[in-house]
Order: C-alpha cells, then sequence, then structure tokens
C-alpha cells in the first residue's frame, strides 16, 4: 500500500524540462551546492505552491511518488508543502543528494507553540548541513540556508543565506532539539518563520499531518483558497479573490470579480488550467 511513497521518479528529464532546466540532466549536473541552489530556485519559480484541491475541488491528496509527479508535472499542478516537498526530496534523492524530511511547525506570527503541520528537507554536502524548502507558502528562502554546527547555543554565531531579493534568511538554535528559520528584510527586521528539528522523518509520517491539513474544516488550507508563486524579482499571489503581485519595492493589488477571471488569472499567471468552476 505504501510502496509508492518510496519509488524512484521515472522521468526526472520531464522534471527538468517542467521547471525550465532542460538540457541540464543528464549533461554537466552533479550533485553540488550551486545545482542545489539552482534546483530550489527554479522549482519555486514554475511550481506554484496551491491548496486549490482542498480548498476549492474537494480532491484527495496523494503523496505518492507517481501521483505527484502525474499531478506536477503531466497535469502542471502546483501543490502545499507535504506534496512539494515530498515530491522534491524524492528528486535531490534521484539526483544523488544526500537528504531527508523533518517535521517544522510554523511560528510566523505566534506568540505560542503550534502543531508541527510543515515538512521541510534537509541536505547534507561536504559536513555541512541545509535547510531547503520548496513548498512554503509564505517567505522563504530560495536557496539552501547552511545550519551551524551541533554545538552552537541559542546567543552563538548563526549561519545566513541572502536570497534573489532584499530578504535574508538564517538558522538559530531554540533548543536541544528545535532550531528556528529567521527572516530579515531590507529594513533589518528580524521575524521568526518556521521551526525544526534534526530528526528524520519516512515519507509516511506524513499522511496523517497532511490529511489532517487538507480535510479538517478549520485548517486553512480548507477555508482558504491559496496559490503564489515566486518571480525572478518579487512574487505572485491569489489569496481567495484577491490578487497580488510583488516586484522589487512595487506592490499592486486587485479582486478577482468572477469566476471567468479567477480562472483566467490562474492560467495566465500560475500556469493552472481548471475546468469551469
Amino acid at each position: 500500500m505504501y510502496e509508492d511513497y518510496y519509488s524512484h521518479i521515472t522521468d526526472i528529464e520531464a522534471v527538468f524540462s517542467r521547471i525550465g532546466l532542460s538540457g541540464l540532466y543528464p549533461g554537466s549536473f552533479k550533485p553540488d551546492l550551486p545545482h542545489l541552489s539552482g534546483l530550489i530556485h527554479a522549482f519555486q519559480t514554475h511550481i506554484p505552491f496551491e491548496d486549490l484541491d482542498s480548498s476549492l475541488l474537494g480532491e484527495s491528496i496523494r503523496l505518492d511518488i507517481p501521483g505527484l509527479f502525474d499531478k506536477l508535472i503531466l497535469r502542471r499542478r502546483g501543490g502545499f508543502c507535504f506534496e512539494l516537498n515530498g515530491f522534491f526530496e524524492q528528486l535531490l534523492r534521484d539526483l544523488g543528494y544526500d537528504c531527508f524530511s523533518v517535521f517544522c511547525r510554523i511560528v510566523r506570527g505566534r506568540d505560542y507553540i503550534p502543531p508541527c503541520t510543515h515538512r521541510g528537507i534537509i541536505v547534507k554536502l561536504d559536513q555541512t548541513r541545509y535547510y531547503c524548502d520548496v513548498g512554503f507558502g509564505g517567505p522563504s528562502p530560495c536557496d539552501p540556508v547552511p545550519i551551524p554546527g551541533p554545538d552552537v547555543l541559542p546567543d552563538d554565531e548563526t549561519s545566513s543565506s541572502s536570497c534573489h531579493n532584499t530578504d535574508t534568511f538564517w538558522i538559530k538554535r531554540y533548543d536541544a532539539d528545535w532550531w528556528t528559520l529567521i527572516r530579515t528584510d531590507e529594513q533589518q527586521k528580524p521575524e521568526n518563520i518556521l521551526q525544526f528539528t534534526l530528526q528524520p522523518q519516512p515519507p509516511t509520517a506524513f499522511i496523517p499531518v497532511c490529511y489532517y491539513c487538507s480535510t479538517h474544516p478549520e485548517s486553512l488550507f480548507v477555508k482558504t483558497k491559496i496559490i503564489s508563486l515566486r518571480t525572478e524579482n518579487g512574487s505572485k499571489a491569489l489569496t481567495d479573490q484577491r490578487f497580488t503581485i510583488h516586484s522589487g519595492k512595487a506592490h499592486q493589488s486587485m479582486v478577482i470579480g468572477d469566476n471567468r477571471e479567477y480562472l483566467k488569472i490562474l492560467d495566465s499567471e500560475f500556469g493552472i488550467r481548471l475546468p469551469d468552476l
């Protein structure tokens, strides 16, 4: 029943074509840090974060690799963290990276400890561990973020990674088991985004929490239609009926009036084609 959660991706060249990297694989590809950074950025700028299966269509979420390949690559849809990071982890494995998934909790804008409702990825390269993420709908790093050494204390030096825009993401130890991903914007204001452990998790460990996030009536991914995509100089998002574009320091926002216009925006801005609503 669960074998396909661990299966290999059978057509990696099709994945590279989907994310705008045709010709790179197998070619000159090497499982190194520059290629890892390029993969993350390409994935984030071509495959949108979206929850339309749970918020609009009432479809079940599949986390098996063949199902994800069909949805993300063949049908050119997007997904949320359990889908996007699950598929990306397997892609990295098939490309020769040493990596595993971890549970995360979203702490942005919260003054309490929330449940673990996010899936992140840890990649190990040249004795350094990196936090990687292609499945977070909010502000997230477009490069691998190095994790400080195991002996770093909460107030010690941190590791950072500058994104392609004005944000810097860095990681700091929270306690003996948890690490915090922090974002610093152009005003140099730090903001805690999420926290993660370094305990490896198998793909099947995310089945229960994915089911909760995609079916519980109080879940954000059931109550709110969310689509977002990184662009070369910012991002664009469609949250329910509001379409927003961030380009550098510029910001544009508009309300979508009807279903026809909504479907048009989905297609033209995010490459998602749905049947008439």
